[in-house]
Parts: C-alpha cells; structure tokens; sequence
C-alpha cells in the first residue's frame, strides 16, 4: 500500500537525519514519527516539500535531506517564529 511505503520513507528520512530533534532532543523512540519535519536551514535551497520528495528516489531525497534540520514539529515553529522576527515567549511570573 503506498500509505505504508510513505511511512517507511519518513521513518527512513528520520533515522537518515539522526533521529532526534536538532534543538530539543527528541528522540524518534519518545515519539511519534509524525511529529518530525524536515527544515530548510537555507529556504532559497529548497527544491521540493516533502510531500512530494517522498516521491522521488531515496538518492534524490537524500540530497534534499542534506539541506535539512530535523526537528520536532514544536521547535518548527519556533524556528519560524523567531526567523519571521517574532519576540520569544515571555517568562512566567
């Protein structure tokens, strides 16, 4: 089923990428693979989105992997937020 081979390519890709978080540490074991995404560190770098790389073969997704951070889905959007000029969260008090 194409479902299960995509799966197995993320997982794939996770592991290929270290697989844990590049900024909190989250381990691929302590999650699920769902949480992980693949972050451009250069986005004018960027040749394709993941939910077409999947597609390619894994020679091609490896480069396009070599391009990438991985990190949980949090610490996404907390590298976009802070790219995007966003103040950090404020400390409790």
């Amino acid at each position: 089923m194409c479902i299960e081979r995509w799966i197995k390519r993320k997982i794939d890709a996770i592991e290929y990428k270290g697989s844990k978080c590049l900024r909190c540490e989250l381990h691929f074991t302590q999650s699920h693979y769902s949480v992980f995404e693949f972050h451009h560190r250069n986005p004018l770098e960027k040749d394709v989105s993941w939910n077409k790389l999947r597609l390619k073969s894994w020679g091609k997704i490896k480069n396009e992997l070599d391009k990438c951070d991985l990190l949980c889905a949090n610490c996404h959007r907390i590298v976009h937020s802070e790219s995007e000029g966003f103040p950090e969260q404020p400390k409790s008090r």
